[in-house]
């Protein structure tokens, strides 16, 4: 070039084929999988705090706490019909130990009927003759947990066929599809219990379905053997008794309060704890891809240390800014009905932060097949929480919930990470 000189250094073009490289190696390494898939769950959670929210001002706390007991029933029937066999199935499979995804897909579709005849008998009995609801809302409860058990048996069959980035998709189509005809139904005065249950139930059943189609693509059958069952359910017996006590002892002080307490507690309870919940769906996607890489052997005992403590470290930072802003964000949404809520999400989020230790390390066990040692830090917890609960919830009401919470959650936290570290030694 005349006049001019040369720049100095390496020029490098990239062409539409050297920018889908790119973005598809970032899509590959876990950090790039947990990212896409962290950002869907928070997409569809703000969307499904908009109903939340929406619903709230218009039924006020009684019609919130309705709905939340139906979703607690819900995931409660989800983990506990699943036996374990979700973390189990995917666990092996991902550690090629025998077992195929055509046969966890056909025993998902026989523990959904299990799921099913549960779901009516506990919305038949409790439902009707304790709560208070309606029949159409237990119709359509039951509907729920159906949809809701498939979506989430299918999440596993997802990440065992290393199709991560779809279950990313399931969670926006289960976030996004009940919104808009929950705000149409609301401008026109017609929002009611029922109806943000069934709309609740149609996104399940749309994102359960879609991933189906992903899955089923992929390995064109579903096997019903009895044989190939066993070693799924033999496994996963210890892992269901982590995965609902987990479960319990996240949902056990929404059950106890709206049975000793009142639906309108519940309701105000639940918007604190809410919104100390909702960090979790950033750590969530996290741990579970940590599971993966290190059953597939791609993350070693030897290396993960390092990255188990950053984890931990900023969980708990994300959980301080929550615990410090939160209210401020929060009230002025859902209004001043809710104003109780203030100091609980607070000292939820304290319980959170210690949580986020219980999850790092049981993904870590999770991975390593250690599934005999997933029971005893979230049953503990769990125990620690209902029993106290029972104890604390009828003279101090939410508040005091959310203190048995942070009880609960620091011995999951304390024991999880005692049985990790105690494995990572002998590995080494």
């Amino acid at each position: 070039m005349v006049g001019g000189s040369r720049p100095s250094g390496r020029v490098v073009i990239l062409t539409g084929g050297g920018a889908r490289e790119k973005v598809a190696g970032f899509l590959g390494r876990a950090r790039g999988e947990s990212v896409v898939v962290a950002i869907a769950r928070l997409m569809s959670a703000v969307c499904l705090l908009l109903v939340a929210v929406i619903s709230a001002r218009h039924l006020g706390p009684a019609g919130r706490g309705e709905i939340v007991f139906v979703l607690t029933v819900s995931m409660l029937g989800s983990e506990f019909v699943s036996l374990g066999a979700n973390v189990s199935g995917r666990i092996q499979i991902l550690r090629r130990s025998g077992v195929a995804v055509e046969d966890y897909l056909g025993l998902s579709v026989v523990l959904a009927f299990a799921q099913a005849a549960l779901m009516a008998l506990v919305f038949g009995t409790v439902g009707i003759l304790v709560m208070d609801l309606s029949p159409m809302v237990c119709i359509l409860g039951t509907l729920l947990g159906i949809a809701m058990f498939l979506a989430y048996m299918l999440v596993d069959a997802a990440f065992a066929l290393r199709r991560t980035l779809e279950t990313g998709v399931r969670d926006l189509l289960i976030g996004i599809t009940p919104l808009a005809p929950v705000i149409a139904v609301a401008a026109v005065g017609r929002l009611s219990v029922a109806a943000v249950v069934g709309l609740t139930g149609l996104g399940y059943l749309i994102g359960g379905g879609y991933l189906w189609s992903v899955v089923y693509r992929r390995i064109g059958a579903v096997r019903f053997s009895r044989g190939a069952w066993g070693p799924i359910l033999r496994n996963g017996l210890p892992v269901l008794g982590g995965s609902f006590g987990q479960t319990l002892a996240f949902r056990a002080d929404r059950l106890i309060l709206g049975v000793l307490a009142t639906s309108a507690a519940l309701g105000i309870f639940s918007v604190a704890a809410t919104a100390a919940e909702l960090p979790r769906l950033l750590l969530l996607p996290v741990t579970q891809i940590l599971a993966n890489r290190v059953a597939g052997g791609e993350i070693t005992a030897a290396s993960v240390g390092g990255l188990v403590a950053r984890l931990m470290l900023g969980y708990a930072t994300l959980m301080v800014v929550v615990g410090t802003a939160g209210a401020s964000l929060v009230l002025p949404v859902v209004g001043e009905e809710f104003a109780a809520a203030r100091d609980s999400i607070a000292v939820l989020a304290i319980g959170e932060a210690l949580l986020g230790c219980y999850f790092v390390s049981v993904a870590v066990l999770t991975g390593l097949g250690r599934f005999r040692l997933l029971p005893v830090p979230a049953i503990g917890g769990a125990v620690v929480i209902l029993v106290a609960d029972i104890l604390i919830v009828p003279d101090h009401g939410g508040m005091g919930a959310a203190w048995v919470r942070v009880a609960g959650f620091a011995i999951m936290g304390i024991a999880g990470v005692t049985s990790m570290l105690t494995v990572l030694r002998r590995k080494k």
